[in-house]
């Protein structure tokens, strides 16, 4: 297991540094520059250039990027706040981006963890006919349609939440984005439960417990829901990812002065090293979730066992 882990977290810092690589060579591929300023003369340009390096051999910057990358040196933004540290202009957007997300997240999960399982214990009964309908319906559904929504329903004509996002009431502000971001996560993990339910509630060691007497709510959540979780686990860690990089439109819509947006902007300005940094922090979140579901197998299923790189029974 020890092993396992160290190989594949070195596989998981060259496929990091792949991708900066050929994430750089594309943003250099691309037309203009990240001072395409119609005030600025062409001598003026080539002077911002030089002085960010930007005349170098390619092979040059892609070594000095990842050296100061690194080292934690995220460099400066040429277009968006020039010569403001891009290590601090994620951190003042990125904690409300994660919030918003993390808030989603465990919403969503919780309620259809709940909706799964009352679906799976009701099986083809009204409760499950309804979990099912809700959740086609919250697969069928984009978050930013359901976000429109919330904005003109609840905000604007009954009025209970801020239109746009407000510094002086957060609470009140992260509400709508969270329940147009959660619906998805919910339809996705109630429809999982419901099915990974109702097949290991069929299986022989349930009715072995049954047999021994053993309490229906113990049954179900030791027993059940364990089982469950081991092939839940493999949609859930990616549903994170999808939520903290996927809520760009639900951050326009809101007027959330989140990552999402920051992101956008910078790959409209060719701002190179906003871009770049914020694709390596979300290559390493990625990779680093893939690599806590593995070892969460193991965790959550004794039976499990990693060797040589390949999951035994």
């Amino acid at each position: 297991m020890g092993k396992y882990v160290l190989r594949r977290v070195g596989i998981s810092c060259i496929t990091v540094l792949t991708i900066i690589v050929i994430l750089f060579c594309l943003l250099k591929l691309m037309p203009g520059s990240p001072f395409n300023n119609e005030r600025l003369t062409a001598e003026q340009q080539e002077v911002l250039i030089s002085k960010y390096g930007l005349d170098e051999p390619l092979p040059k910057q892609i070594v000095t990027y990842v050296k100061n990358m690194l080292t934690g040196d995220f460099g400066v933004s040429y277009a968006i706040q020039q010569n403001y540290p891009v290590a601090k202009m994620i951190a003042n957007r990125y904690p409300i981006t994660i919030r918003i997300g993390l808030q989603a997240y465990f919403l969503g999960i919780i309620l259809g963890l709940l909706l799964g399982i009352a679906a799976a214990l009701h099986h083809n009964g009204p409760v499950d006919t309804v979990t099912t309908v809700l959740a086609m319906l919250g697969n069928s559904i984009p978050s930013h349609v359901l976000a429109l929504g919330f904005v003109y329903f609840l905000a604007y004509k009954a009025r209970l939440f801020p239109l746009t996002f407000s510094s002086n009431d957060v609470f009140r502000s992260t509400i709508l984005p969270t329940l147009a971001l959660s619906i998805g996560p919910m339809a996705m993990t109630a429809r999982f439960t419901r099915n990974e339910m109702i097949e290991v509630m069929d299986s022989e060691y349930i009715l072995l417990a049954e047999t021994k007497g053993l309490g229906r709510l113990r049954i179900v959540g030791i027993h059940g829901l364990k089982n469950t979780l081991v092939s839940l686990i493999t949609t859930l860690g990616p549903m994170v990812m999808m939520l903290l990089t996927g809520s760009t439109v639900a951050e326009e819509i809101f007027a959330i002065p989140g990552i999402g947006s920051l992101f956008i902007n910078a790959i409209q300005t060719n701002d190179y090293n906003v871009v770049i940094s914020l694709a390596f922090i979300f290559s390493v979140m990625y990779i680093g979730i893939i690599l806590l579901i593995d070892i969460l197998y193991g965790i959550i299923d004794p039976r499990i066992r990693l060797a040589g790189g390949h999951r035994e029974s």
